[in-house]
């Protein structure tokens, strides 16, 4: 479904004041070292190629790109669970015990038997990831997070992690919470986004992310039913969706020291994604234009991190540029690691790279993303080394 035509694309709009009904969920960083970021580029550039070979658009993301997770109660009287908060996806799945692969040992695991508000489900499920598929099978219960609660929602117990490998264990979070449209949900059922506006609890059917890198005492945050003013500077400027399954929107042009490069047509906004990714093709112009040293087998893009260079995203007409230090996962001496990678779909995926220097709402009731500069974005390189 398009975007309705009357609402205006571009229009930089004022900052709003806190609604009186703000929720806040805090999320906690997944922290890389320069070592570890370059071991999972070239992981994730491995496992790219291979989608390529099989000729397969999707899954667009990749499981261990997840970098915040945040805390919800799974059950009555409830059970911690940290999740990625994840607007590439729109399913709700926790773990429960498994003996497969993925020992999901030190992990906060869901059993139903104690819940007085479980009620069975049983139809399969299985969901695919770039990692590898997870399955399990659908529940009913009641989820509660920062005041929030779904009441009676259909979600997936997942028994076999399999192809998550150890990936799962080394990672901090238990499960997923999609933030996607109904219309990309895994067995048909109904987003948790959708619930939640359908329940009448947010004031402004919105969402927004402040991502910090971790560093100087920067945290990070999911606001519901509004956003905080105090995360963000300037104006925000809407752009209107082009589908509602992903946040997905067009995407102009791309820029780099002012000059075109690329031809994708359309972006969409991820949460569950830590890097840049766009078509091969438009990357590798990016790059060269940007003048970074390029090694295609290990998937890794690095320049001096004194470059000048900026790359500049427009959106719905505005331009939304980033620098070097924008574009760092990581730096070592003068070498910084760029946030960028090749994509096996044939658009752009804007994730926490671009998310941490633009203070993003996800508008639901209006089918719009709306970006304004985070506060402090310019402090946000993950690690120094």
């Amino acid at each position: 479904m398009v975007a309705s035509s009357s609402m205006k694309v571009g229009v930089v709009f004022p900052a709003v004041a806190l609604g009186a009904e703000l929720f806040r969920v805090p999320l906690n960083k997944r922290e890389r070292s320069y070592e570890e970021w370059t071991t999972h580029l070239q992981n994730r550039a491995a496992r790219m190629k291979l989608l390529k070979a099989g000729g397969f658009p999707e899954p667009l993301k990749d499981f261990q790109d997840f970098s915040y997770t945040g805390p919800i109660m799974a059950g009555t009287p409830g059970s911690k669970e940290e999740v990625i908060f994840d607007t590439g996806s729109s399913n709700l799945w926790v773990p429960i015990h498994t003996t497969k692969e993925a020992d999901p040992k030190g992990k906060n695991l869901y059993d139903h038997s104690k819940s007085s508000t479980y009620k069975p489900n049983g139809k399969t499920f299985e969901i695919q990831y770039g990692s590898g598929p997870v399955s399990g099978f659908l529940s009913e219960d009641t989820f509660k997070w920062a005041g929030l609660t779904l009441s009676n929602f259909t979600f997936a117990e997942i028994d076999n992690l399999a192809g998550l490998g150890q990936a799962y264990t080394a990672s901090p979070m238990d499960g997923i919470l999609g933030m996607a449209f109904s219309s990309i949900s895994s067995s048909h059922t109904p987003a948790p986004m959708e619930n939640l506006v359908k329940s009448g609890q947010l004031s402004e059917q919105s969402f927004a992310f402040y991502l910090g890198g971790g560093e100087n005492g920067i945290k990070s945050e999911l606001v519901f039913g509004g956003t905080n003013t105090s995360h963000y500077k300037g104006d925000f400027t809407y752009v209107n969706l082009n589908a509602e399954t992903y946040w997905q929107i067009s995407l102009d042009k791309i820029k780099v020291n002012g000059k075109a490069a690329g031809s994708a047509s359309n972006a969409i906004v991820d949460s569950g994604t830590s890097l840049i990714a766009g078509p091969e093709e438009d990357l590798e112009q990016i790059i060269k234009k940007v003048g970074a040293k390029v090694d295609p087998q290990q998937g890794l893009y690095t320049v001096a991190c004194d470059n000048g260079a900026t790359v500049t995203f427009t959106l719905g007409g505005s331009d939304f540029s980033l620098g070097i230090s924008d574009l760092t996962l990581a730096k070592q001496g003068n070498e910084c690691l760029l946030g960028l990678q090749p994509s096996p779909a044939p658009l752009w995926i804007l994730g926490d790279v671009f998310m941490r220097k633009y203070y993003t709402t996800f508008d639901w009731g209006n089918k719009r993303v709306g970006f304004a500069t985070s506060v402090d974005a310019a402090s946000k390189i993950e690690v120094v080394v």
